[in-house]
């Protein structure tokens, strides 16, 4: 080895050291054969081999064909576990979503919110995708890690235009060379660059849908231009990717809540003895829209023949305006159900009644909207540098700036008239009638006009709250990989990773009543006094529901909604109302609206590649081990119960190591299996951590600590706050797959995974000494310990055999089985609720089945999502503490395209062709929460490539 290398190799060691840390490096923009940077490139490279001869006149068009056999390819030939789907085309991904292109991908379930895969709004820390049941997912930008500044941890993938990207690809169990930060796995989606194609192209594609259930149209338009040419320094490259749509969205839901037993005096005919009827019932009448921008460059020079440099750049803008409104049953503070006396109702046999008649039935109707503008901007500069044939070194920089802002506002009118009323004593008291047995429920009420009637409401709450967060994020990297000659060892890699990290948390939320004497944020006042009439503000009435609501049977004589002003955006309209009552809405931020938190990591990675011959079979692999030191620090302010207040700043310091060892065994040229095996970790999302802390009187007991036997072990004063001591969520990996490759889009592939994590999240208690005292903090903490194990199976194949047309038949088919089981946080002696519950989120089952025909200009594809049910949260809003649940869901969407020439296609789409309805449901089917309906999308575009 030359001195020059000794001397490259022995700095990175010396800044190693003077860290604390052994000699490594990340794979975030690896050597060639380096995890997923190298799974990235093959991708690039199976995509090229769509163009038959290296001409600059060449056009790419890669078809489903194509992008199944890129796609096989990187799952063949990755040194690690792999799934990935490629873009069909130029600008064109299989589906319409970045989230719904991952739910082909097996082992991946999605979210649906608002018509699209995507998290719901006031959950934006959790992913809308989870890998094999857990949430806690990477996400990565070309092979480097992005944060978000929604307080979470991952990108927001819904947020980036799919137009956009070249593929995605899903690492399960990545090595010790991958940038730490997940217990499920790593999402990796992949932009295009200059110098995977040969010469000019230019691609260009108008896009325009129908939303039929919001009756809107909506589009996109995408373009890129990408060139390379000689220079006199090099050949460099030239890409320019950009994209704008906007789509709309109707969500229509029925809520029937909890049910509960008939109270004594009340006789329903023929009730058996363990009768339960609902409380109540509700609407949710959603509607919105959403604005993609998205902007993606970059430029490639290859300097000489061992020295490539690469710049990108990766901009994306995302507006989501959300106006949800809700017209709900409020029972006061009634602890009974109100069934009509003498009504008529069925019931299951189960005992949950599926029709009747409920009196004493008193609404409220509100707006609670949303209007969110989320940024992110990725910017990149790396070399590869072949300082030998067989050393090669990587040095890249990233920087990555995020801001989540988001504006909302409240605003409720109410049947009730004025202060203290129950549902008995109430003047505008409604019976409704609900039918639950049909395809579609449905509730009406027995005297329509009171609800359409303006002079029947009162104002009663309005609120308003902003958030305005920033992330920013500094990582540098250095990587180095020696190819040794010969033997069983064939190669090495270390290097070094530093990541700095910022992190600001901004949010206000500001409420009141709407009492005569003027807004009243405590909402105490004697009873008796009347609320303020919507007759004195008839302009702030919006009539509803939305037409054709839940197909038109629920309350179609008609309710009204709160309205706000005109005005130029959410927060103008909102000013403007809240003027009309004397209120001005909260616009800047107090201290314990704030914090600032601070996350340095210093990773360093030593691995190597290995590959033999064991009794006749050939293997090969990697073994390694990574080291990541992780210090936060997190800035907020104690709040005392006198009114005094102190800044607080915690400094915490941690370190992990992270083992991998992957190996594969080839039986034959077709048939490969392999194990893997990680140790990995989560860390907590910003939102967790954030430090501001809430104290109550010193001198009041509010939490009692007792042993098992229930004597007093201590007593504590109560307080509140996030909790920066937050330990990361651990987990050990365990990967086992069989996979049979006998054609080039043809493959049987077959995995069982086993997962044994330790650190979930959840509400708890910890004890914090403060001004001398210890509090009892009603905080996050680590609690919950389980496993998650289950199969997965894939099959894809073309019938090329097959005679004349038929042979451009295909089938794509995947089945994941998961199975899990993690303490239950919520449970105590003597409730109903469960001590172990599965992963939320997690289907136990889950399959896609997708239909394909190429032939000639002709392409078409037909899939079918489906998954099991599964459980969704434990305390759910009119869940009671119970267990809820969704009802299995299906999706059947399809796609045509026809090629007029090489240059010019035209495809329709169809999402959700079935229009199937979502059902939440309480521990059984016989006792539904919310049942769900969403758009059925159509859509047609125009693709030009030369």
């Amino acid at each position: 080895m030359k001195t020059g290398h000794l001397r490259l190799l022995g700095g990175a060691s010396a800044v190693a050291m003077s860290l604390g840390l052994a000699t490594t490096a990340d794979a975030q923009t690896a050597p060639p054969s380096s995890t997923i940077a190298a799974a990235a490139q093959v991708a690039a490279q199976t995509a090229d081999q769509a163009a038959t001869t290296p001409s600059e006149q060449d056009i790419v068009v890669t078809g489903v064909r194509e992008s199944l056999r890129s796609a096989q390819a990187i799952k063949r030939n990755a040194n690690q576990i792999v799934d990935s789907v490629n873009a069909q085309d130029i600008g064109k991904l299989p589906d319409a979503n970045t989230v719904e292109a991952l739910q082909r991908i097996t082992g991946v379930q999605i979210q649906r919110r608002y018509g699209e895969g995507a998290t719901d709004f006031d959950h934006r820390t959790t992913p809308a995708i989870t890998v094999r049941g857990l949430t806690q997912v990477s996400n990565f930008i070309d092979g480097r890690a992005a944060i978000s500044a929604s307080g979470g941890r991952t990108l927001d993938l819904e947020a980036v235009p799919p137009e956009l990207l070249a593929g995605i690809d899903v690492f399960k169990n990545p090595p010790a060379s991958t940038i730490e930060g997940d217990v499920a796995g790593v999402v990796n989606i992949r932009t295009r660059l200059p110098f995977d194609q040969p010469g000019q192209l230019i691609s260009a594609t108008f896009k325009g849908n129908y939303y039929d259930r919001a009756d809107k149209f909506g589009g996109s338009v995408s373009g890129l231009y990408s060139n390379r040419f000689e220079t006199g320094i090099g050949e460099m490259g030239f890409l320019l990717n950009g994209s704008y749509a906007k789509s709309s969205y109707r969500q229509d839901a029925i809520l029937i809540g909890a049910f509960g037993p008939i109270p004594a005096g009340i006789t329903i005919p023929g009730a058996p003895a363990n009768a339960q009827v609902p409380y109540g019932e509700q609407i949710y009448d959603d509607g919105g829209d959403r604005k993609r921008l998205g902007i993606a460059g970059a430029w490639q020079w290859q300097a000489a023949p061992n020295l490539l440099v690469t710049a990108q750049a990766l901009y994306s803008r995302y507006k989501f305006f959300r106006q949800g409104k809700y017209y709900y049953y409020n029972n006061n503070g009634n602890a009974t159900t109100t069934p009509l006396n003498g009504a008529n109702f069925t019931f299951d046999s189960a005992g949950y009644a599926t029709s009747g008649s409920l009196a004493n039935q008193v609404f409220e109707s509100a707006r609670f909207d949303q209007d969110l503008t989320n940024t992110t901007g990725n910017y990149t500069l790396s070399a590869k540098w072949d300082v030998t044939d067989r050393l090669h070194a990587v040095f890249d920089a990233q920087y990555l700036k995020s801001s989540y802002n988001a504006d909302r506002n409240g605003f409720v009118i109410s049947l009730y008239d004025q202060t203290g009323q129950t549902p008995y004593t109430a003047k505008n008291q409604s019976i409704v009638d609900f039918d639950l047995r049909g395809s579609r429920p449905v509730w009406n009420v027995r005297n329509p006009a009171l609800l359409s009637d303006p002079n029947n409401y009162a104002f009663t709450y309005m609120a308003d709250s902003i958030t305005r967060n920033d992330a920013d994020q500094l990582a540098l990297k250095y990587d180095l990989e020696y190819d040794v000659e010969g033997g069983f060892l064939q190669k090495l890699r270390g290097g070094l990773r530093y990541a700095d990290s910022t992190i600001d948390l901004r949010g206000t939320w500001n409420g009141f009543c709407l009492l005569p004497s003027g807004p009243n944020p405590s909402c105490s006042s004697a009873n008796g006094l009347p609320f303020v009439r919507l007759s004195q503000f008839p302009e702030l009435a919006l009539k509803g529901p939305t037409p054709n609501f839940f197909d038109g049977r629920t309350l179609p004589g008609g309710i009204l909604y709160p309205n706000f002003e005109p005005g130029s955006s959410l927060w103008d309209s909102l000013v403007k109302t809240e003027a009309k009552f004397g209120a001005t809405p909260k616009s800047s931020f107090s201290p314990g609206d704030l914090n600032h938190q601070t996350e340095r990591t210093l990773a360093t990675y030593l691995t190597a590649d290995y590959a033999g011959t064991i009794g006749g079979i050939r293997i090969d692999g990697n073994a390694g081990v990574r080291v990541v030191r992780t210090r936060t620090g997190s800035a907020g302010t104690i709040f005392n119960s006198d009114g005094t207040q102190a800044p607080i700043n915690v400094q915490r310091e941690y370190v992990k190591a992270l083992p991998s060892f992957n190996i594969r065994a080839r039986l034959t040229d077709t048939l490969q299996s392999r194990f893997a095996y990680s140790k990995s970790f989560a860390r907590p999302n910003f939102d967790q951590m954030a430090t501001n802390v809430s104290l109550n009187a010193p001198n009041i007991i509010g939490f009692t600590q007792r042993d098992a036997n229930g004597n007093v072990i201590a007593q504590y004063p109560t307080g509140s706050s996030g909790n920066p001591y937050l330990r990361p969520i651990t987990s050990d990996n365990f990967d086992l797959t069989t996979e049979w490759y006998f054609a080039p889009t043809g493959s049987v592939t077959f995995g069982a995974f086993y997962k044994k994590v330790d650190g979930f999240l959840a509400g708890g208690t910890t004890f914090l000494p403060f001004n001398g005292v210890t509090y009892a903090i009603g905080t996050t903490v680590n609690t919950g310990r389980g496993t998650v194990k289950g199969v997965e199976a894939a099959y894809q194949q073309f019938f090329d055999f097959l005679p004349g047309l038929l042979s451009g038949l295909g089938v794509q088919a995947n089945y994941t089985y998961v199975d899990s089981s993690v303490t239950n946080p919520f449970a105590t002696a003597g409730s109903n609720v469960p001590t172990t519950v599965p992963l939320e989120k997690l289907s136990k089952h889950s399959y896609n089945l997708v239909g394909l025909y190429e032939k000639g200009p002709v392409t078409a594809r037909l899939a079918w999502s489906w998954r099991g049910k599964y459980f969704d949260t434990t305390q759910g809003s009119g869940a009671n503490n119970q267990v809820q649940f969704q009802k299995p869901y299906a999706s059947l969407d399809a796609s045509i395209s026809y090629n007029f020439s090489a240059h010019l296609a035209l495809s329709v789409d169809a999402v959700n062709l079935t229009n199937r309805m979502n059902l939440t449901y309480i521990n059984t089917l016989s006792q539904p929460l919310q049942y769900t309906l969403n758009d059925r999308r159509f859509g047609f575009s125009l693709r030009a490539t030369y």
